[in-house]
C-alpha cells in the first residue's frame, strides 16, 4: 500500500498530451498545441506573409503595365529584382492579371508623335574619364530637365518613372539623366 503511494505522484509527472508537453491530469481533456503568446507570433507572421504577397502582387500589376505600355513583351521574370522565392506566385498573379496586349490603332487614328520620328540611336554622353554635358538638341533631355526642374519646385519626390509615357522609351537614359541633373540641381 505504502509504494502505491510513493507511485502517484511519480505517475502523475509522466502524464504528457498527444504533442509530448506535460500536463497536469486534472487540466482539460484536450490543452491547445500552442500558447496563446505562440499562437499570436504565428498569426502574426500570417499576416505578414498576406502583406508580402499583397504588395507583390501589386508590383506586379505595375510592372505588367509599364511593360506593356513601353510595348515589351510578357514576361515576368526580366523584374527578377522585385519578387522572392516566396512572393512569387503572387507576383506573377499579377502580373499576368496587370499585362494589357498593346492595341491595334483605331482607323485615322495618329500615334504619337516620338513615333513619327526616324529611328536613331540615343545620344552617348559618356566620354572617357572627363564630363561631357549633353547637347542642346538633344529632346529627350530636355524634356527630362523640364519635368525634373518641375518635380522639386513643387516638392514631389525624385522619380523619374513616374512620368513613363511622357517621352519616347528609346531615349529612356537621356530623359532620366536630364530628369537627374534638374531634381538634383543646386536650388
Amino acid at each position: 500500500m505504502r509504494a502505491i503511494v510513493l507511485l502517484i505522484p511519480l505517475f502523475l509527472t509522466q502524464c504528457v498530451d498527444q504533442f509530448g508537453n506535460p500536463m497536469s491530469p486534472f487540466g482539460p481533456a484536450m490543452p491547445p498545441p500552442y500558447t496563446d503568446q505562440r499562437e499570436q507570433y504565428r498569426q502574426e507572421n500570417r499576416d505578414y506573409s498576406q502583406q508580402q504577397n499583397q504588395a507583390a502582387f501589386e508590383r506586379g500589376i505595375s510592372d505588367a503595365r509599364s511593360d506593356s505600355s513601353s510595348g515589351l513583351s510578357k514576361s515576368y521574370t526580366r523584374h527578377f529584382q522585385s519578387y522572392s522565392p516566396t512572393t512569387q506566385p503572387a507576383y506573377r498573379a499579377g502580373y499576368d492579371q496587370g499585362y494589357m496586349p498593346p492595341l491595334a490603332p483605331l482607323p485615322g487614328s495618329q500615334p504619337p508623335s516620338w513615333q513619327n520620328q526616324p529611328t536613331a540611336q540615343p545620344p552617348s554622353y559618356q566620354g572617357g574619364n572627363s564630363y561631357t554635358p549633353p547637347p542642346a538638341s538633344d529632346p529627350a533631355y530636355n524634356q527630362g530637365y523640364d519635368i525634373g526642374l518641375r518635380d522639386r519646385v513643387a516638392g514631389r519626390q525624385n522619380d523619374p518613372g513616374a512620368h513613363t509615357g511622357v517621352y519616347d522609351p528609346r531615349f529612356r537614359r537621356s530623359f532620366e539623366r536630364g530628369y537627374s541633373d534638374a531634381y538634383n540641381s543646386r536650388r
